[in-house]
């Protein structure tokens, strides 16, 4: 008889399954009338809200760094598949805390102080060689609907709701939630990150509103890694408006290149630039890098170039300045070849959780490794040296760009490195009226601790003299 009744029970629960993925097509058909999709190729929708740095934070369990958006737009096409989205932030925490804080400035070469309005501007393009660009469309909640209809979405339940679900082409699932009205309320999938591996993505789509036939969400909340990313009021909504026809290429970045150069600055030290800068230092039996930026590419070439340098003897240890993901994204190709990572006691509880996070969409160096990666930390100095080298490395107390945050000063040429406590850019006219925060503490802490600074070499590029930044601070007339 139980015999019987565990084949009736399989016999139930393999038809109950067939059932699921031929309703499949009736689900779809069924959201695609609610919302009005079959008649729309593109959309524009415009609101107000919150944007929020992702991985900027000022110590690792805090918030990702919130501005004002007073103003958001997106525009999105289906037919080629196109996603764009510009929006004006407004950076009023006072103070500034974090990575972000304040808008660049091109008449001073650095962060603004608050508040402070800068216009920034996203374009993500969906080609068949960017997968992320295919994304953003999907996550749109027409965009999910066609795409569980082109990639033979399956039928799901999830507390007690409806799901689609369909696999990207990044090779991870894609899965939207409906609610009982049909519409799609939720989104998530899960995209490589170089610092959270398989970060999962999500998008909340809430109080749905009717644009002459097309339902669109009143409020929209994403999140990344578990953390908002964006949460905006929508206020104007335009299906297949002319302003969603015209895409224009992302602007130029900071790239983190994967070919690396090096120009000595003195024995045994080098600066290595791969997009941005990182600085190898050597000792009598062993190599020490500043800095992993980026990615696996970044790194890569950084180790190619300090293997060029010094072909014979080991790379020890990597400094990581802070847990920044621009800055710490690069660390896990250093693990990989068991390099040490040195960082400050803030840092090490974090890095040593995303050092073992799961790397399966886009397995990286240390995914497929399987090599532990080791981080040692401290709390307000460290000194490595080998009685004729020395790298000092200082924590810069008081720093609102990030509690953990370490200068590097190399004695014997009198070199300050540091991360982002000053940010020139090419092409500043070196006006300062108004001494940044950042850079105010910068100097104090030199000063503070009576390094004998001569020139200051920027991670995000440049050398200047040590008179730049503390002309920078407000010091005029100082060195």
């Amino acid at each position: 008889m139980k015999k019987m009744f565990a084949i009736v029970l399989l016999g139930a629960m393999v038809a109950g399954c067939a059932a699921t993925a031929q309703d499949a097509p009736t689900v779809i058909d069924a959201a695609v009338t609610a919302m009005g999709t079959s008649n729309v190729q593109s959309i524009q929708y415009s609101g107000t809200g919150e944007v929020f740095m992702v991985g900027q934070n000022v110590r690792p369990e805090a918030p990702w760094p919130r501005f004002t958006v007073p103003k958001y737009t997106a525009s999105v096409r289906y037919d080629a598949p196109a996603f764009r989205e510009e929006l004006v932030r407004v950076d009023d925490e006072n103070p500034p805390r974090g990575g972000g804080a304040g808008g660049y400035s091109a008449e001073t070469g650095q962060g603004g102080m608050r508040p402070i309005i800068g216009e920034q501007t996203q374009v993500r393009q969906g080609t068949p060689a960017t997968d992320n660009g295919f994304l953003q469309v999907w996550m749109t909640p027409h965009g999910f609907l066609k795409a569980a209809a082109a990639n033979k979405a399956t039928l799901g339940n999830a507390d007690g709701r409806r799901t689609l679900t369909f696999q990207g082409r990044n090779k991870a699932t894609v899965t939207g939630t409906l609610n009982d009205e049909n519409l799609v309320e939720r989104i998530e999938t899960h995209v490589d990150n170089a610092m959270l591996g398989d970060m999962l993505v999500e998008a909340l789509y809430t109080d749905y509103k009717d644009y002459n036939g097309v339902k669109f969400p009143g409020r929209i909340v994403e999140r990344q890694g578990g953390n908002p990313t964006l949460d905006v009021t929508i206020s104007s909504v335009q299906p297949n408006g002319a302003g969603t026809l015209e895409v224009r290429a992302n602007p130029p970045g900071e790239g983190g290149g994967q070919a690396a150069t090096s120009q000595r600055l003195g024995d045994g030290i080098w600066v290595i630039t791969a997009g941005l800068n990182s600085v190898l230092v050597e000792f009598a039996d062993h190599l020490v890098v500043i800095e992993a930026l980026g990615n696996d590419a970044r790194s890569r070439a950084v180790m190619a170039e300090v293997k060029r340098l010094v072909p014979n003897k080991p790379l020890r240890y990597v400094v990581n300045t802070h847990a920044h993901y621009d800055h710490s994204g690069g660390l896990r190709a250093f693990a990989a070849e068991g390099v040490t990572i040195v960082t400050h006691d803030v840092n090490k509880p974090f890095l040593e959780k995303v050092l073992t996070l799961p790397h399966q969409i886009n397995p990286d160096m240390l995914a497929k490794s399987n090599q532990k990666a080791t981080v040692e930390g401290f709390s307000d100095k460290r000194i490595m040296t080998d009685g004729k080298q020395t790298l000092e490395l200082h924590h810069i107390a008081g720093n609102n760009h990030h509690d953990g945050i370490l200068m590097a000063y190399l004695p014997t040429i009198k070199v300050l490195v540091q991360a982002d406590a000053f940010h020139p850019r090419p092409g500043a006219k070196w006006q300062y009226p108004s001494p940044p925060q950042f850079t105010v503490n910068l100097v104090e802490n030199v000063e503070r601790l009576k390094l004998d600074v001569g020139r200051v070499l920027h991670i995000h590029g440049g050398m200047d003299p040590y008179s730049v930044v503390t002309r920078a601070a407000g010091r005029a007339g100082t060195s």
